[in-house]
């Protein structure tokens, strides 16, 4: 992929392919890891561009096209039905085919038992949201910020995206005995729209490649197993403001001895379950 190529369909930057450092963005932390004489590495704003537009593509134009229901679940303590999606990504000359799952909920606008207000949902998953992932997942046990993009507050994307920021993380996760507990390294990227008419927020996930990347807490370490995650996640205020849309799309791979088919049967109840984590969690904060 050139660097600075737009990304296609065929050619995604968020799928289960690890990005290597001298495809991001260049940081002090990556100099050894991007040789500038040989492979340029990509613009802050043209990479940031090409995520951001990918990953609101992906949900409001791809997913409703591609994925196929698979039932709807509730998740306690949110009120709202949740509706799961799959779908079988294919693969391309630079990237394996994928088996990506989604859910749909709408809440209710409002800070009260069951539901949270627009603004406890944008705290909860766009600020912080590595460290409040932590928080409100108990089989999350680590979040560790490898390193972190300068981004002006006052940057705007594509003139629709403000409020941006680009983390690296290391997410290390409990897995049931006796296997072994899995770290996933991540490109987190989140921003929320300019409009304020119809405000919406972003949050990408992409694997990274940390390979010799100083600041990495768990590359290396044989306790754990290095797994692989990527993920879209956006919300939107919808119905003239009294409800607040909720979507995430994800593919990952857990690795070691665990065999994909069953990884896969158990990915739809952990997304569902996630949303009345967050729900319960926010909920939890707000009686304080």
């Amino acid at each position: 992929m050139a660097p600075d190529a737009p990304t296609t369909a065929t050619n995604p930057l968020i799928s289960m392919r690890a990005l290597p450092p001298h495809h991001l963005p260049s940081h002090p932390s990556l100099r050894t890891h991007q040789p500038s004489t040989t492979t340029p590495s990509p613009t802050l704003l043209t990479f940031l561009t090409s995520v951001l537009t990918e990953a609101e593509s992906f949900l409001t134009t791809y997913l409703p096209t591609h994925f196929h229901p698979k039932g709807t679940k509730t998740s306690p303590p949110a009120h709202a039905p949740v509706h799961v999606l799959a779908h079988d990504r294919p693969g391309s000359s630079s990237s394996a085919a994928e088996a990506w799952f989604a859910r749909t909920s709408v809440h209710e606008n409002a800070a009260e038992e069951g539901t949270a207000s627009w603004e406890e949902f944008d705290g909860a998953l766009r600020v912080d949201h590595s460290q409040h992932e932590k928080d409100y997942t108990p089989d999350v046990q680590d979040a560790h910020q490898v390193l972190a993009w300068d981004i002006s507050d006052d940057t705007t994307i594509a003139d629709t995206w403000r409020d941006v920021t680009m983390h690296m993380m290391e997410m290390r996760h409990k897995i049931p005995p006796p296997l072994s507990r899995r770290v996933f390294s991540v490109l987190v990227i989140t921003a929320r729209s300019i409009s304020t008419s119809a405000p919406s927020f972003l949050v990408v996930q992409i694997p990274v490649d940390l390979t010799g990347v100083s600041g990495s807490k768990f590359w290396g370490d044989k306790k754990v197993v290095q797994g692989v995650y990527c993920s879209i996640e956006r919300a939107e205020l919808v119905e003239a403001g009294r409800k607040v849309r909720w979507q995430m799309a994800t593919a990952s791979d857990a690795k070691g001895v665990l065999p994909m088919v069953v990884q896969k049967m158990a990915v739809p109840g952990a997304v569902v379950k996630d949303v009345g984590l967050v729900v319960g969690w926010v909920g939890g904060r707000r009686g304080r």
